[in-house]
């Protein structure tokens, strides 16, 4: 009866004019997975309130470009480039774009201007158009770090580190006025990666030399005429000129001859005084237009069919920190934002393993890590599904140190190549604040019963015992983790170490290291989730999302609750398992 119902639906949609080409307009910041689906309503209004709010995810970008190329009537889109992203998820938008295009499709990108990553997206396109007083400002890419010790010297507070090796940089930036060597080995490979990829890319889309595009990166910021004569660009042209550069590009972009009652209704309501033609939502130029907004374009879309067994395949999403108890979001801009509590997720994973209609499982991974305690309960959790049905990790933007950890008993991981990964070590961080709070006049008095009890208070200084006795914590850990990766990966102990000490990896490099088996997108681990629990390809790569869900609070509540909470889960945890970089958009 749906499908009956949808079919209907089509044929009525098929009857209204459909401009033959589509402007998307790619704003906000972009995730792999619809925020929406992690956040409350009140987090979400909240988050707009604040312009923080996604209004796209490649999760829904990727069915509306299915539902463009599905359609007939559609020649190509216009795309408008104004997001922002991590760069892993810049390649998996680029791949919606390139699955696009495979389809006969034509992709024209706007933008009045381009951060290095979105031209590397508007690169995958046909043709790519800036107005004629912009420049091309594509200058390459800068990672910036800052060090906090000299001034919380200042302030009279000390932070120790206690980690596995020196790749753990976690808190350097609290222990550090500068790099270490590891650290900036680090950092500069990472970045090599992801230039690297940059200038790949752009090569590959404008059809120019790798060599030529490091030298016009180096001449950047050039004007839109210039970047037309280097073969960057296709044309410096304004947003209104773009109906006649397609109709001059592609002799048959024309407005598709409406149909016979069409034609009549428009000759008629032509005829009508202009308020009644208004109410009637009688556009004057419907018929002259090549280029429609995606708002005016979907009522007339048709809608793709859902496969009949869409829920064969469910996506579990751990967004955030990984911590203990529950699932959270935090109101206020702390670094951290949404909280996976591995309480929510370990009974998500039960209630998805006991459900019979789900044949396997995706389990989509961005997390910089968290708890060690937490990520290892989630890890068994996902052990024991792995003994039910098929797991796939998906690596999102960040998947490494605990979101590693609560990945490695899956069947197999995709990730992309500049996902952020690995990092497998533990570290633990001890804070003394006795100076400042003297400074400020405040006398803390600790009592306790037993010699470690205040090992983690901020009021009392840690001796050689209190280190003793976290650098052991620190190791145990780190052996557990080892053994966790070398069972779920089935890599021999003894060949771990190269690989592990909290080095950070890219998701080519991990690949070559056995971290992960695959590079590609979402759907690339849907269809490996499929093959895995031997169901026949879905060429829609249909899912489930289910998401722990996080508690509703109002703001104000919310503040003063996710304040206490941070601080009794920082005197909670003494190990932590955290990548050493912050990824920041681009």
């Amino acid at each position: 009866m749906s499908r009956l119902r949808n079919r209907l639906d089509n044929a009525r949609r098929r009857r209204k004019p459909l401009a033959p080409w589509v402007e998307v307009r790619l704003g906000g910041e972009i995730e792999e997975l619809p925020v929406e689906f992690a956040s409350p309503l009140v987090m979400q209004l909240w988050s707009r309130l604040l312009g923080a709010s996604a209004s796209w995810s490649v999760w829904s970008l990727s069915r509306l470009f299915a539902r463009l190329a599905a359609d007939s009537r559609v020649q190509g889109a216009v795309v408008r480039l104004e997001c922002v992203a991590a760069p892993s998820t810049y390649q998996s938008l680029r791949t919606v774009l390139m699955r696009f295009r495979e389809r006969g499709k034509r992709l024209l990108a706007y933008g009045e201007s381009f951060t290095p990553f979105q031209y590397y997206l508007a690169a995958a396109c046909d043709w790519v158009v800036m107005p004629p007083a912009a420049e091309w400002g594509v200058t390459g890419l800068a990672s910036e770090f800052v060090f906090l010790k000299e001034a919380l010297d200042q302030v009279g507070i000390r932070a120790e580190a206690f980690p596995v090796s020196p790749f753990k940089t976690a808190f350097d930036a609290l222990t550090r006025s500068d790099f270490s060597a590891e650290s900036r080995a680090q950092a500069e490979w990472l970045l090599d990666a992801r230039f690297e990829e940059l200038v790949r890319g752009i090569a590959q889309g404008r059809g120019l030399e790798v060599q030529r595009v490091r030298e016009l990166i180096d001449a950047a910021p050039i004007s839109a005429e210039e970047a037309v004569r280097c073969g960057l660009l296709d044309e410096a042209l304004y947003s209104d000129q773009l109906d006649d550069f397609l109709k001059s590009r592609i002799p048959s972009a024309r407005e598709q001859r409406p149909s016979r009652w069409r034609r009549l209704w428009t000759y008629a309501s032509k005829r009508l005084p202009p308020p009644i033609r208004e109410r009637l939502s009688v556009p004057a130029d419907s018929e002259e237009q090549l280029i429609a907004p995606l708002s005016r374009a979907l009522r007339a879309l048709v809608r793709l069919e859902s496969p009949p067994r869409a829920s064969e395949v469910a996506v579990v999403e751990i967004r955030g920190l990984i911590a203990e108890g529950r699932s959270r979001a935090l109101p206020f801009p702390s670094g951290v934002g949404e909280v996976s509590g591995a309480e929510d997720v370990s009974e998500l994973l039960r209630k998805v393993g006991r459900d019979p209609a789900v044949k396997a499982v995706v389990l989509h991974v961005n997390s910089g890590g968290g708890s060690a305690l937490a990520s290892d309960h989630i890890a068994q959790e996902v052990r024991r599904l792995r003994a039910r049905k098929p797991v796939v990790v998906y690596m999102g933007g960040v998947a490494a140190s605990g979101g590693y950890y609560v990945s490695a008993f899956a069947n197999a991981i995709v990730a992309q190549p500049l996902t952020i990964t690995g990092s497998i070590g533990v570290i633990a961080l001890k804070l003394e604040a006795l100076s400042a709070l003297r400074r400020l006049g405040v006398n803390s008095v600790v009592l306790r019963r037993g010699k470690r009890a205040a090992l983690l208070s901020e009021s009392v200084p840690l001796d050689a015992d209190g280190r003793e006795a976290l650098t052991r914590s620190v190791w145990r850990a780190y052996e557990r983790f080892k053994q966790v990766v070398s069972e779920g990966r089935g890599l021999p102990l003894e060949d771990l170490e190269p690989i592990c000490g909290g080095r950070v990896w890219t998701g080519a490099q991990a690949l070559e290291r056995r971290l992960v088996d695959a590079t590609g997108d979402l759907t690339v681990a849907i269809a490996t989730a499929r093959r895995l629990a031997q169901l026949p390809p879905d060429p829609t790569f249909s899912a489930q999302c289910r998401l722990a869900p996080r508690p509703l609070r109002w703001p104000i509540g919310g503040v003063l609750s996710g304040v206490r909470w941070l601080r009794g889960l920082a005197r909670r945890s003494s190990l932590w398992m955290v990548v050493p970089f912050v990824v920041l958009p681009e």
